[in-house]
């Protein structure tokens, strides 16, 4: 049985943009900005379709970070529709690039390991709670901070990506 504890500490951070853009260098980025915390990638979803205004992508990631028994999580749910793929030319150099609408949600988490060493008896959740709250500064409060830095700097290097394009092309 799982007894990990989760905190959630930010839900529903957005990104949307609409326009011209890279795919895979939007996925590249996505991909080394995590590298580079330090987080393993995990893929919880992947779909494809297409309509007749185009191509649809939706995905889903997971990224965790391990520290101590404590699991960071960053999920990134990446929405495009109506993508397109389109051609420009830059620098006399034709480019392929795609068009459509992108719809980015992030979320971030905690999952503390409890392994069940306080739950096992309720006096042992009570003074765990009372310390918590009372007496000593929680690690996982600094987890929570590292986390949703992360995740807010992921939300902003995207959107600031996505919008450069309108200025690029």
């Amino acid at each position: 049985m799982n007894r990990d504890e989760i905190l959630h500490i930010a839900l529903g951070m957005q990104v949307n943009y609409q326009g011209i853009f890279n795919m895979p260098d939007l996925l590249v980025m996505i991909d080394s900005f995590f590298k580079k915390k330090g987080y393993t990638k995990h893929i919880m979803g992947h779909k494809e379709s297409r309509t007749e205004k185009g191509m649809s992508l939706n995905l889903r990631l997971r990224p965790f970070k391990q520290v101590k028994s404590n699991k960071l999580e960053v999920q990134v749910w990446l929405s495009i529709s109506d993508m397109t793929e389109i051609e420009k030319e830059i620098d006399n150099i034709k480019v392929k690039l795609n068009k459509g609408k992108v719809k980015i949600v992030i979320d971030a988490f905690v999952l503390s390991d409890m392994r069940g060493k306080w739950e096992a008896r309720a006096e042992y959740t009570f003074i765990r709670t009372i310390f918590d709250k009372f007496l000593f500064r929680s690690k996982s409060k600094d987890y929570a901070g590292m986390v949703k830095a992360d995740a807010t700097e992921l939300r902003d290097e995207l959107s600031s990506f996505l919008n450069l394009n309108k200025f690029l092309f």
